[in-house]
């Protein structure tokens, strides 16, 4: 597992270059390696998760939120999996079956590098060194470019025109939305 490859490959794809495919590797066992790193993209979620509840608790005077590692882990795993249901779904629709695994490999990375990008920047807010409004506005931004990055992979990976990708993106991108949004009922309850 070559990271600088993959990170390279991520970026080929986004770009609709021919020259992804040499970056990954696109076998079964490839596939297995990107489910294992959007497992090991939790932790970098809970960093993201703990800077939000210390901004949190610092606006409502120290009171400090839990968060329920539990619940966490089960909601951010069901965001992870969400897009791979989706891909799947679109793909048996759209008779896309053969361009499923290299578009799961593909997106699972890019994720994992976005997320960790952002994580980083939380990193920072926590250790005191950004305000939270700067990191909180990274983390939007990249959030939102999530939809660009489904729109650009099931433009070329996939293969669809340019409606067919927007369509497809913003179904990913809504179902890892209702995601988010029951994660955030569970961490306010």
């Amino acid at each position: 597992m070559n990271l600088a490859r993959y990170l390279t490959g991520c970026l080929n794809a986004l770009k609709g270059e021919e020259s992804w495919r040499e970056n990954f590797d696109l076998s079964r066992q490839g596939f297995q390696q990107s489910f294992m790193a959007l497992i090991l993209s939790v932790p970098a979620y809970y960093v993201i998760a703990l800077g939000i509840i210390r901004e949190r608790a610092l606006r409502s005077e120290g009171t400090e939120a839990a968060l329920s590692v539990p619940v966490f882990a089960i909601i951010t795993l069901l965001y992870l999996i969400s897009f791979s249901a989706c891909a799947y779904m679109v793909a048996m629709i759209f008779d896309r079956q053969d361009r499923f695994r290299p578009w799961v490999i593909a997106r699972h990375w890019t994720a994992f590098f976005m997320v960790f990008f952002v994580a980083c920047v939380f990193g920072l807010y926590l250790l005191e060194i950004m305000p939270f409004v700067i990191a909180n506005s990274i983390a939007f931004i990249v959030f939102m470019a999530t939809l660009v990055m489904d729109i650009r992979l099931a433009t070329n990976i996939v293969g669809f025109r340019w409606q067919g990708g927007v369509w497809t993106g913003c179904a990913v991108f809504a179902s890892g939305l209702a995601m988010v949004i029951i994660g955030m009922m569970q961490v306010s309850a």
